[in-house]
Parts: C-alpha cells; sequence; structure tokens
C-alpha cells in the first residue's frame, strides 16, 4: 500500500470514527441504533485484530512493537494503554514518529 492509498484508508477510517462519535452525541435513538448495530461489530473486530498482532509472550513482549534493532522483542506499549481505555480515553498519548507526521484534522 503506498502512501497515498494509505491516507485514503487513514481519511475513511477517521471519517467514519467521527461519524459514530456525532451520532453517540447528538443521534436520535433510532440513529443509535443504526450505529451500533453497523458499527460495534467493524470497532470490535478491528480491536481483536490489533490484540491478535501484539499477542504478548509470558513476559508481557511482543513482535509488533517497535524495538531496538539488537532486540528480538519489547514490551508491548499498545497494551499498556489499551487496558485503560475502558476507564479513561485521554490516556493515549498524541502520536509521535512517523505517526506524528500525519496531519490532525
Amino acid at each position: 500500500m503506498n502512501h497515498v492509498l494509505a491516507q485514503a484508508f487513514i481519511d475513511t477510517v477517521t471519517a467514519r470514527l467521527d461519524h459514530y462519535d456525532h451520532t453517540a452525541q447528538h443521534g436520535t435513538i433510532t440513529a443509535l441504533e443504526q450505529t451500533a448495530r453497523s458499527g460495534i461489530p467493524v470497532l470490535t473486530a478491528a480491536l481483536r485484530t490489533l490484540l491478535a498482532q501484539h499477542e504478548i509472550d509470558s513476559h508481557g513482549q511482543c513482535d509488533a512493537c517497535p524495538r531496538p534493532w539488537w532486540r528480538r522483542r519489547t514490551p508491548c506499549r499498545i497494551l499498556h494503554h489499551l487496558h485503560l481505555l475502558p476507564t479513561d480515553p485521554t490516556v493515549l498519548a498524541p502520536a509521535t514518529g512517523r505517526h506524528a507526521l500525519r496531519p490532525r484534522t
């Protein structure tokens, strides 16, 4: 996937998430029900895929997280942040590294 397709994908996902947020805050009961029926399975599938990619060993390390070249595995940062999401979604820090270059909308 080149950077143009990747950006188009990111824009599409961001628009869908913005729609979910807007519907959750301002939608009617019918709109909330429709969004829940269509959106929750998509979001749970995405979260399950993320968790599968960041499968950890008995030491809490995974192959997917960035690491120095000399280390085979590193502590999983995704799981560190995800366990706090159900209670405090503001725990996710702003993007750093290559992800910080993506413009915020």
